[in-house]
């Protein structure tokens, strides 16, 4: 264990309700952002998830992938993964595709019209403008119908193995939770600074298994209600864990 680290977990014992360093200390903060990486890390490979579009590195199913789990679940797209991608395994196919083709195919999804459209200007936009193929830079996937920093980013980090950090809800509870970070924005996903200290968290090479765990965990320990605190890895280094055991002890 880090001797920065040590320190820090020393100062939580010797607190009766426990209390964490601010973590605005250079030091403190990086030992916090590896410790966490390496338990959240270790977590996850214990109880990570497995999904078909997480087995491919294929960049047009990665980023037609995160267009299809918009307000639904994983497990309904998992559904239609292999189908989906059987029937239009690249862009060109899906672009030259009929509507009621594609509607019939993810209907189970939901919202079967509008995802049809945004599929068709997706495919239509690489077909015409890209050869067919999914650009490797983000200024490019970001000029993509429908395609924002998440969506880009996942491209970057699960199909080209990019260090790109997601920042989403989940992640940001996580976050919020763990480090007590406060955004300044009205929206923290718009938060460059939230941004690039996830960035900064992210172990060199590791962030495809970073970002996965961090969805998973979000998934199973760290939900937006009822965290499961008593099942949590993170349990010694997390600031509202740390809050928790205060009012308890009280």
């Amino acid at each position: 264990m880090h001797k920065c680290f040590k320190f820090v977990i020393g100062e939580l014992l010797n607190s009766r309700g426990g209390r964490l360093n601010e973590i605005n200390d250079s030091r403190s903060s990086l030992c916090f952002r590896e410790k966490f990486a390496e338990l959240l890390l270790e977590w996850w490979r214990l109880n990570k998830r497995d999904f078909p579009w997480r087995r491919t590195t294929d960049p047009y199913k990665i980023l037609i992938t995160e267009m299809l789990l918009r307000k639904t679940t994983a497990r309904q797209v998992s559904g239609i993964f292999d189908k989906f991608f059987a029937k239009f395994p690249d862009a060109n196919t899906l672009a030259e595709a009929r509507d009621g083709e594609i509607e019939a195919i993810i209907r189970p999804l939901g919202m079967e019209h509008k995802r049809v459209v945004l599929l068709k200007k997706l495919a239509n936009e690489l077909s015409k403008r890209h050869m067919g193929t999914v650009p490797a830079n983000s200024e490019d996937l970001r000029r993509l119908p429908g395609v924002g920093p998440y969506a880009a980013n996942a491209v970057l980090c699960f199909a080209y193995g990019k260090d790109a950090p997601l920042v989403d809800v989940n992640a940001i509870r996580v976050f919020q939770r763990v480090f007590g970070y406060k955004s300044q924005k009205r929206r923290a996903k718009d938060d460059t600074a939230l941004w690039n200290f996830v960035a900064e968290t992210i172990p060199p090479g590791r962030a495809r298994d970073f970002n996965f765990a961090i969805i998973d965990f979000a998934h199973e320990i760290c939900t937006p209600k009822k965290p499961k605190c008593a099942l949590c890895s993170l349990y010694i280094i997390c600031k509202h864990a740390n809050e928790v055991r205060k009012i308890e002890d009280q």
